[in-house]
């Protein structure tokens, strides 16, 4: 007779000087590890990777009792990408949960989205995030739009628990991109495709150029309303960098997503007709933050013009067909935009 294994889980949490979020994120996930290996019978894991932190991050995960919990040091900050990364290569489990350290988790935002992962053309799966109130929508699935020559990856959609119902059995709600602070992976897929692009730390755009590299490896990206997750968006950026640095790294990020990434030479064309514009549009109005930014993506040029041929290679899908993909699931009856 075969027996069917019990799904597995690792949970990553990359960390920057965050004891004090660790320290009020830890009851959740621990109660909805529990409630997973409860119910499902499964084991699991806590990867918590420390970025090069100076608080007292790593004396406090060691006062925790939890044998499931591993602790990774790094002697210097990397950046988000690159310590995800890290934790990615450590995980032993079949299906990996990525969660920023000031997410609140529910007690059973695990258990919906393992069933996603027996479509083995299954990537990732994205949460849905309310505010800290419980109450207030932040994010959901994400509707990708190529406008003016650039993808518009942050468009959120949801469903109501009616449409829900509808649309099960019947549609598929997909994603563009999974949201990197709170979202799921099949573990084999995420190491093949190489995890998150170094290139982009410390921070923005490698959740997006992660997820549009799977979709175009021929692989897909659920939406899970009922994986509920509570956060304040952003808590460690905005403590730490100012508005110009994050400027900065966003146009950056951006360009190196779009340059490594959009190989269709129509919407290729139309995208260095746009940026033409907005180089104009950014002299007139004196924006020093995007010309760095601009600067420091013409930088990595020769990276990304390598990692660019290699995707080209890899990819079995193409531009024009997710763009045309994501037109149509819009308009699907039970998608409520955001």
């Amino acid at each position: 007779m075969n027996v069917t294994p019990s799904p597995s889980i690792s949970v990553v949490i990359p960390s920057w000087n965050g004891r004090m979020l660790l320290e009020e994120m830890f009851p959740s996930l621990l109660a909805a590890t529990n409630e997973f290996h409860l119910k499902m019978g499964g084991p699991w894991e806590i990867i918590v990777v420390d970025d090069g932190s100076v608080d007292d991050t790593i004396s406090w995960i060691e006062t925790i009792p939890e044998k499931n919990i591993k602790l990774i040091t790094r002697r210097r900050n990397s950046g988000f990408a690159l310590a995800c990364n890290l934790g990615f290569s450590a995980c032993r489990y079949e299906t990996v949960i990525l969660l920023n350290n000031d997410v609140i988790v529910h007690k059973d935002f695990i258990l919906p989205l393992i069933p996603h992962f027996a479509d083995q053309k299954v990537f990732g799966v994205t949460f849905k995030a309310l505010a800290l109130d419980q109450l207030t929508f932040c994010n959901g699935g994400k509707i990708g739009e190529f406008r003016m020559g650039f993808w518009k990856a942050f468009r959120n959609y949801d469903v109501t628990n009616g449409d829900l119902l509808r649309a099960q059995g019947s549609d598929i709600l997909y994603s563009f991109c999974v949201c990197g602070g709170f979202c799921a992976f099949d573990r084999r897929k995420l190491l093949e495709i190489g995890g998150f692009e170094p290139m982009m730390s410390p921070f923005y755009w490698e959740d997006v150029e992660l997820s549009y590299r799977a979709w175009k490896r021929g692989w897909v990206i659920h939406y899970e309303p009922n994986s509920i997750v509570y956060h304040d968006a952003s808590t460690t950026i905005r403590g730490t960098f100012n508005r110009i640095r994050v400027e900065r790294i966003n146009t950056r990020n951006r360009f190196i997503f779009m340059w490594k990434n959009l190989h269709d030479p129509s919407m290729l064309i139309m995208h260095l007709g746009s940026l033409f514009l907005l180089v104009l549009q950014s002299l007139i109005t004196f924006r020093v933050a995007f010309f760095l930014g601009l600067w420091d993506s013409i930088r990595c040029f020769p990276d990304i013009v390598s990692k660019r041929r290699t995707e080209k290679r890899a990819a079995k899908v193409k531009d024009g067909s997710i763009r045309k993909m994501f037109s149509e699931f819009k308009k699907k009856s039970f998608v409520l935009l955001k």
